[in-house]
């Protein structure tokens, strides 16, 4: 006679198994969120340094109004030794980085759709 497991074995380890997803589920959802809440404040930092070394090369905002004319200072990301859109920061939220400012008095990143709830101590 072959043993095998019983039902009610199979159901408690399938409910060990549903307890120990739902203690680690919420830890781990955490963890991710705050991995790409820390890759977007990097990225705005980037962008940030980005519009700086932008204006300290042409000594005037009217060059550094969007991101695609940034291109140039951020970092060869992708090793291919181009400055390209690859190289742009991108958003792990899917939220687009937008550029708020004007020609006389300088540019930043709008961090309302990103962090509307940080103080700018943050970045």
């Amino acid at each position: 006679m072959k043993k095998s497991f019983t039902l009610i074995e199979l159901l408690v380890v399938l409910v060990i198994i549903g307890i120990l997803v739902a203690l680690i589920l919420p830890n781990t959802l955490r963890a991710i969120r705050q991995a790409n809440t820390k890759t977007c404040a990097s990225n705005i930092r980037t962008i940030n340094t980005a519009l700086q070394m932008c204006y300290s090369e042409n000594r005037s905002w009217a060059n550094c109004n969007a991101l695609a004319n940034l291109y140039p200072y951020y970092p060869d990301v992708d090793g291919d030794g181009a400055h390209t859109i690859a190289d742009q920061p991108v958003c792990p939220f899917g939220v687009a980085y937008t550029l708020i400012g004007d020609n006389n008095n300088g540019y930043q990143v709008d961090k309302s759709t990103h962090f509307s709830a940080w103080p700018d101590t943050h970045l």
